[in-house]
């Protein structure tokens, strides 16, 4: 009947264990699955722990064992979340001595309090279950307060933001303690365990301010992004006011030149007709549009951009199709198509005038499931250095193209589009094939 007793505590154990170690991991990292197979992957997990941990870890060191424990959580935080190696294993190690922490002080402070030796306490069943029972409680509830205090950073696929090489410290330092608190007898015992006590408090308090750290960091780009998308709806407004005017202007000039064109007819003059007609075709250099895709807000962006180009004396060259059944959000891809052109632009200005021009191709593939937007942007360029798909930061690069590509790929990112981009004879070339479909 003991043996029976034992074995249910043990299983509550591991099921309070489990639940706590979820809370607390869920409280940093989303998870890969969901549901059924979360959990039954979890308990299985923990079940094959726990009978390797009672049959073959026997002769292992208590110190070997806190080791491996933590090694064999942080693979299970790989496994089940996505998280970083170095974060999984900093929350395997703390969520490790949160759980060993409250089982050597609540049985301290009852033995203490009732004046009991430790075999005196486990051999009174009653007692001891208690005890037992309200460890696991203890570390449930521990997994609970963290899970409340805390929610998991935003999901991105950019590298992290803010990374503390001295993060590593927190739990090396701790499984020191473990192993001091493991170790020693009596008082020094005691002082481990309080070191590692506040050792805990330490690493939850580093681990959300770390994070803390991250969001502030996303957070910052955010109101970047949101800067660079209404400075783009800006120049997109400027951009059809002024078209509106020039159409305007011409719409005014056109009905005087009928005027005049009809008077001529009138008074049946056909050499002077002729000759008016061709001094208009010499004088209508310039149309209202350099760009017309059928799209209000992609002719906005291109046509102020091309214009913008104009005056830099940048040949822009455009290739377009019809884009009037284009999805995408307008904010979206003039934010792209902005940052592109505004990389494109500042490099040719760094060049002799007979070196600028850029070649833009934006092409609608409507027959594709799910249709297609091709982008190519290309210009000559000073050299730029292209590392692991990143322009590394720096004067020349900088002002070139690193400048907007950050936002660019974080934007196509979302969208799950295929981009690349590289510098190659003399020429940055930047192209992506964006799925025009809801994220």
């Amino acid at each position: 009947m003991l043996a029976v007793w034992g074995n249910i505590l043990t299983l509550f154990n591991v099921i309070t264990a489990m639940v706590g170690s979820v809370l607390i991991y869920d409280s940093f990292f989303y998870r890969r699955h969901g549901g059924a197979r979360f959990w039954g992957v979890m308990l299985l997990w923990y079940l094959l722990v726990s009978l390797a941990m009672f049959n073959q870890l026997k002769g292992v060191p208590p110190t070997g064992e806190a080791v491996l424990n933590c090694l064999m959580n942080t693979l299970l935080i790989l496994l089940l979340y996505r998280a970083r190696w170095d974060r999984a294993f900093f929350v395997a190690v703390t969520a490790y001595a949160l759980c060993s922490v409250p089982y050597y002080w609540i049985e301290w402070g009852v033995m203490q309090g009732l004046g009991l030796e430790y075999s005196e306490m486990v051999w009174n069943i009653p007692l001891y279950s208690v005890v037992f029972v309200a460890k696991s409680l203890v570390y449930l509830l521990l997994g609970v307060v963290i899970r409340r205090l805390h929610r998991p950073l935003p999901e991105t696929d950019t590298p992290a933001r803010v990374w503390v090489p001295l993060a590593g410290i927190f739990p090396f330092m701790t499984l020191i303690a473990y192993y001091g608190a493991r170790t020693r007898i009596g008082e020094e015992s005691e002082a481990w365990q309080g070191a590692l006590a506040i050792l805990d408090v330490v690493n939850v308090a580093a681990l959300i301010l770390f994070d803390r750290l991250e969001r502030g960091a996303i957070d910052r780009e955010q109101l970047v992004a949101a800067a660079e998308r209404a400075r783009v709806q800006d120049e997109n407004l400027q951009a059809l006011t002024q078209a509106y005017a020039a159409q305007r202007k011409l719409t005014h000039d056109f009905r005087a030149c009928l005027t005049t064109l009809s008077g001529l007819l009138e008074q049946e003059d056909l050499p002077a007709a002729r000759a008016y007609l061709e001094e208009l075709k010499v004088r209508q250099t310039e149309r209202v549009l350099l760009v017309n895709t059928h799209n209000a807000a992609v002719d906005a962006i291109l046509n102020q951009k091309g214009y913008a180009g104009q005056h830099r004396g940048i040949d822009l060259r455009f290739t377009v199709n019809d884009l009037s059944a284009l999805r995408l959000p307008a904010v979206d891809v003039t934010l792209v198509l902005g940052n592109l052109l505004d990389n494109a632009l500042e490099a040719c200005t760094a060049l002799p005038p007979q070196d600028r021009w850029v070649e833009v191709r934006v092409i609608y593939h409507g027959q594709g499931n799910p249709p297609v937007l091709s982008l190519s942007v290309v210009n000559p360029s000073r050299p730029v250095k292209v590392v692991n798909g990143q322009i590394p930061t720096g004067k020349g690069d900088a002002l070139q193209h690193g400048y907007g590509l950050g936002n660019v790929q974080e934007i196509l990112t979302r969208y799950h589009a295929e981009s690349t981009f590289f510098y190659e004879n003399g020429r940055f070339v930047f192209s992506a094939d964006w799925p025009d479909q809801p994220r």
